[in-house]
Order: C-alpha cells, then structure tokens, then sequence
C-alpha cells in the first residue's frame, strides 16, 4: 500500500500516513469489481427483474441515479420508469422515487 509521509524525513517522530483509496472510502457491492465502471453497475443492477430506486442505487455507489440514467439513456439504453413511494426513516408515510428497469440495453 503507497504510504505519505506528513513530516519531512529528517523530523522526528515522522510516521507514515496510509492513503485512503476508493476501495477503503466505499465497501463495493457484488456487483462491482476493480474493472467496473459505475455505469455498468448500474447497467447490471436494472436487469433485475425487481429493478432499482435512488435508494437502492446508493449500495452500488450510484449517489444520483436520475443522472446516470440519464447517461444510460444517451448511450441507448432503453429504460422504463414508474413512481413508487419508499418510506424513510424521516417519512414513514413515504416519499416518492422512480423506480427503473433495463428493457433493452447496449
């Protein structure tokens, strides 16, 4: 692992810093892998035949699906989308998200 030295090397008591890499700043789902890009995750996640909301996309490490929808979409991708309502931990009652599936893909 690369390490950063914070005191010059002459100063006493000078330790190593380790560098936090993407990997340690965020657990990866399994469907990510070191080669994946977040668009292809997603891809992958909106075959299910569940689909997938913002909420959801978050354990993929997608923090703003409507964008990266968007970008699916401009690539080709056909994409169908209806309203759901998903309670919170702020909303019982709900708040409403789309919900997205991969009806054809490139």
């Amino acid at each position: 692992m690369k390490t950063n030295q914070i005191a010059n090397a002459g100063e006493a008591g000078a330790r190593p810093e380790k560098e936090k890499g993407h990997a340690e700043a965020q657990p990866r789902s399994e469907t990510t892998s070191p080669h994946c890009t977040k668009k292809d995750a997603i891809r992958f996640a909106l075959r299910n035949p569940h689909g997938l909301n913002r909420f959801e996309a978050e354990r993929h490490g997608d923090h703003c699906l409507n964008s990266t929808i968007a970008e699916l979409r401009a690539d080709g991708c056909v994409i169908h989308s209806e309203w759901e309502k998903v309670p919170t931990r702020f909303n019982p009652k709900g708040v409403r998200v789309l919900r997205y599936w991969l009806l054809r893909g490139a």
